[in-house]
Order: structure tokens, then sequence, then C-alpha cells
């Protein structure tokens, strides 16, 4: 069974008013939950709101649901923000395999990611 952000929220806020329902289904639940990126993504970017430790949600939600993809890559996203990145270009540098095409200088800095330049360089070349 799938479960959308709002169950994880629901589960990381202690406040939340629907906690012990949600804490209920997934003891009902165990071993039948799913994720996707999208769920990482919602979560890094709820994260603005709701400030909670992203890596502890992260490994909490893995460790609580399948995920099909690569764990690394919503950890290496997690890394990105603390870089300074937002949360859709550092879900783009973790899912890049190490180099990336862009115009957005953020990626120029970034431990790990090469930049291949899109923009023409002064002399008005572009990258190959």
């Amino acid at each position: 069974m799938y479960a959308d952000l709002d169950f994880w929220l629901a589960l990381l806020k202690n406040d939340d008013w629907l906690n012990d329902r949600a804490e209920r289904f997934l003891e009902e639940h165990e071993g039948q939950l799913e994720v996707s990126l999208a769920t990482f993504i919602e979560l890094f970017l709820v994260e603005e709101r709701f400030p909670f430790d992203r890596e502890r949600a992260v490994t909490a939600i893995l460790e609580l649901a399948t995920y099909s993809g690569d764990p690394d890559v919503v950890y290496q996203a997690s890394e990105h923000i603390d870089e300074g990145l937002n949360t859709f270009d550092a879900f783009h540098a973790a899912l890049s395999g190490g180099s990336i095409v862009s115009s957005d200088g953020a990626y120029d800095d970034l431990g790990g990611v090469e930049r291949v330049r899109l923009e023409p360089d002064e002399r008005g070349d572009t990258a190959d």
C-alpha cells in the first residue's frame, strides 16, 4: 500500500492530530507500505514549514516502507541541500551520476558533481 507524505508527517509530528491513527495504521500494516522518490522530494520541500531532522526522517521512512529507488540518492540530495542547493536542484544533482548539463551555476561549487556549461563562455563558445 502506497503511503503519501500526509501519513509520514502524521508520524513525524508528535502533535499532529492524526498521529495516533497513523501509528495504529503502521502497526496494522507493518511491512506493507511503499514510498517513492516523490515522497522524499515533498518531504524535503515541507521541511521549511515543519522543521525536523531530515536524515533521521529519511532513515525512519526507509526502515518502515519499501522504496524501489536507490536510497543513496535521497541521502545525497539531503547533503546537497545542506550545501545550499534548493530541493529540486539537490535531487537533480543526486540523480546526475556526477555530471550534469545546466546553465545553473549552483552546481559549480558542489562536490562530486561536474557541471557541463549550457551557456556560452566569454568568447561565445558553448561547451561540448
